[in-house]
């Protein structure tokens, strides 16, 4: 019977897809899950491995404050016997996720009018890439760069911000999980500071480095999670009766070893080999052309309120881990200031769970960049993905916030400056060699 549900359920979403109807979510509602011992998450993850019906927006682990499930209405019940049986506290935070979902309004940027993006609303990929070619149209500083092609043919659109040439590189990722819509118009908040803040220290980290950023490096999966399924998270591949591959589990680190599946139904779903994506692929190709001048490289996630440094495959402190945590620690302390939001820093297996694949590992071990993070951004579990619009200037505040002290912090530790070259250098030469494939 198992099985059947799923085959049935797989149909009316083919169906859906393939006539192009937004699938719904009434009455499926979001469960923030609380375990108290190394049991619970031991079951919870059983769970995760065993069940396809239910959709794990935080993955149990030993360090997990809370788990994070999505449940149809048909399912919940069962949900709910399983953790009573196993006596695991819950809360039902979203009874019904259906309902924050009809009140996302989209906005749609209006071409040659930049005051016109604002920083209260989602956009989609059109909109956002109207508004890049504005901002090349518009200032000498920026020009077009393209970071690679999706599986249907999109370019992965970006742009750089540059000030003169010698200068050292940062480089922002965002969008490639497709659901997080938060991280793309973080990343755009960040481009719109850069050129527009009458702050002087962002005015200097404007002026002082070149800044290579890409709001969404999943295109495809981008535009599917606004036109079919909000919850979309891979890219579109077509494999057998499934679609898409995890494009943060298809980097060429670690591939396959740990927190990723060769399921193709599965959302953490890492392809038919390392780097089988165009998207992966081909941005991981440009970045190859920056090799040697990036100082910092940020992906931008949700979420969680984490900042996470490599690696995923061990809790071991390898390459500059030292720095790296005090830095992001004072980083995320200023974060915390506006608003009053607490971040964790960490690496990615001691912070959350083991996992390879992912894009910062690659750009840390196969680019040797003295300081590369990812952020989990807002919340703790109340909306999951589906942030309110309520936050999405406060969370942008906050984190374009913490990327200056960021850059302030990491001078202080000798990065990023005329000097930091040959530290960083001798840093990575000597710890890199101790990383291992567990």
């Amino acid at each position: 019977m198992g099985e059947m549900k799923i085959l049935v359920i797989k149909f009316i979403l083919l169906v859906a897809f393939a006539s192009s109807e937004k699938v719904r979510f009434d009455n499926y509602s979001l469960y923030k899950i609380f375990p108290k011992n190394e049991h619970q998450i031991s079951v919870l993850q059983e769970l995760r491995n065993n069940e396809d019906k239910y959709d794990f927006w935080k993955d149990p682990a030993v360090v997990s404050e809370y788990v994070s499930i999505l449940s149809s209405p048909q399912d919940k019940s069962q949900l709910e016997s399983f953790l009573n049986q196993n006596n695991i506290d819950f809360v039902i935070t979203q009874p019904n996720i259906q309902k924050i979902i009809d009140k996302e309004n989209v906005a749609t940027y209006t071409r040659n009018n930049l005051r016109n993006m604002t920083w209260t609303r989602y956009y989609d990929m059109d909109s956002i890439n109207s508004w890049l070619d504005d901002l090349v149209s518009s200032y000498s500083v920026v020009t077009a760069v393209v970071g690679g092609r999706s599986l249907e043919g999109r370019d992965i659109k970006g742009i750089k911000i540059s000030h003169g040439s010698g200068r050292r590189a940062i480089v922002l990722e965002g969008g490639i999980h497709a659901r997080e819509w938060i991280s793309p118009t973080a990343v755009c908040y960040i481009i719109d500071q850069l050129l527009t803040s009458s702050d002087r220290e962002t005015r200097a980290a404007a002026a002082d480095f070149d800044w290579y950023i890409f709001p969404v490096t999943n295109p495809d999966g981008y535009i599917f999670s606004h036109e079919v399924n909000r919850m979309w998270r891979k890219n579109r591949r077509p494999i057998g009766n499934n679609y898409g591959v995890d494009l943060n589990r298809n980097w060429n680190n670690n591939w396959l070893v740990h927190g990723s599946s060769s399921n193709p139904a599965r959302d953490d779903y890492a392809g038919l080999g390392p780097f089988s994506e165009p998207e992966s692929r081909s941005l991981s190709s440009y970045l190859l052309t920056l090799q040697g001048k990036i100082d910092l490289y940020l992906s931008f996630h949700s979420f969680g309120h984490l900042l996470l440094l490599p690696f995923g495959n061990t809790t071991e402190p390898l390459a500059n881990y030292h720095d790296a945590m005090n830095i992001g620690r004072r980083a995320m302390g200023a974060l915390s200031v506006r608003h009053g939001t607490k971040y964790v820093t960490g690496n990615i297996a001691e912070a959350i769970y083991l996992a390879t694949g992912g894009s910062i590992d690659w750009v840390k071990e196969q680019l040797q960049v003295p300081l590369v993070y990812c952020y989990e951004l807002r919340d703790n579990g109340t909306y999951g993905f589906l942030l309110p619009e309520n936050q999405i200037l406060p969370n942008n505040e906050e984190v374009m916030d913490s990327v200056i002290e960021l850059i302030h912090q990491a001078k202080r530790f000798g990065y990023m400056s005329s000097a930091s070259g040959l530290k960083a250098s001798l840093l990575m030469l000597t710890a890199l060699v101790s990383i291992y494939v567990c």
